[in-house]
């Protein structure tokens, strides 16, 4: 008599693990570590003044008058608040059978939806995405911002926030990253007064970021049998910065920024609401509404229109 085998019969149990794995990435470096304050408009505005340029001939005669000064008030700028939302719908029939890997597939897919909203809106705040201020409003992203330390390949621009609007980046021609581009943007922040503590790349250009020498050499410890090929802290004649690995950002594009300079607006925080019941589902919405507040983008940097 042949023996018995699990392919002979169709009583065996399936093998679905309890476990339900997900490894889409979460992190939120820009959101993390700017600061947020509160907007009370769907145009939200802040006012950015600067000081008068060193003068090293300020000098008066001994017992003169009081002359009149040019004086300049404070410039008011402004940016798009932007609405982030994330629908879930759950049938009943979904809800009351046993599934694998939680207890609660509703409240699962709700916490889901609230990681989704994090990362778009991290990907939102560091983008080069101008204001849009019609229809499905969007704020202007850090990378549109920033046009006074920007550097660019040929035919590229940024145009900045003029006339009440973050404007449009226009691409150039593609070129290498190179470790005198990085220093040349750390000097162009320190020229304005600036003082960046972080530099966010996307993995790519991370990866160049750790091929700079610094004037050092790479180390090796072979008693841990441990490699040190990563550049995560630059130290240079312009003040030293974190560099962090950014998963949204633009594929193009390194940023050097000043944390302090950035504020997340926020006019609704995240919330969730039960949606009218229309039938055999739960229905929940998440969302929230908030813009960038950039303080002063001449404190921080960008290098775009790279390769690699």
């Amino acid at each position: 008599m042949p023996t018995l085998i699990t392919s002979a019969v169709s009583n065996v149990k399936e093998d679905l693990s309890n476990i339900i794995s997900m490894i889409s990435p979460e992190e939120t470096p820009f959101v993390t570590a700017i600061g947020k304050t509160k907007a009370t408009a769907t145009k939200h505005e802040w006012l950015q003044d600067t000081l008068a340029a060193a003068n090293k001939d300020s000098a008066a005669v001994e017992g003169a008058d009081a002359t009149d000064s040019t004086l300049a008030g404070p410039v008011r700028i402004s940016n798009q608040a932007q609405i982030f939302t994330k629908d879930i719908r759950v049938s009943g029939t979904l809800q009351a059978v046993s599934t694998a890997g939680t207890s609660d597939e509703l409240a699962r897919q709700i916490a889901k939806a609230g990681k989704e909203i994090k990362r778009d809106i991290e990907a939102a705040l560091v983008s080069a995405n101008p204001s849009v201020a019609v229809g499905a409003r969007k704020l202007g992203g850090a990378e549109a911002f920033i046009v006074t330390n920007a550097q660019h390949g040929a035919n590229g621009a940024t145009a900045g926030y003029s006339a009440g609007a973050v404007g449009a980046v226009t691409p150039g021609t593609a070129r290498a990253l190179t470790e005198p581009m990085f220093i040349s943007m750390l000097q162009g922040i320190w020229n304005a007064g600036g003082d960046p503590k972080k530099v966010i790349a996307p993995g790519t250009l991370k990866t160049k970021i750790s091929t700079f020498v610094g004037g050092g050499q790479k180390q090796q410890n072979a008693k841990d049998k441990t490699v040190h090929q990563a550049v995560d802290l630059y130290e240079s004649d312009f003040g030293t910065v974190d560099i962090l690995p950014h998963r949204f950002m633009s594929a193009t594009t390194v940023i050097a920024f000043d944390p302090s300079l950035w504020n997340q607006a926020v006019v609704r925080s995240l919330e969730k609401k039960e949606l009218a019941k229309t039938g055999d589902s739960d229905k929940f919405m998440l969302i929230t509404e908030l813009t960038l507040e950039c303080l002063n983008e001449a404190g921080n940097g960008k290098i775009a229109d790279l390769n690699g």
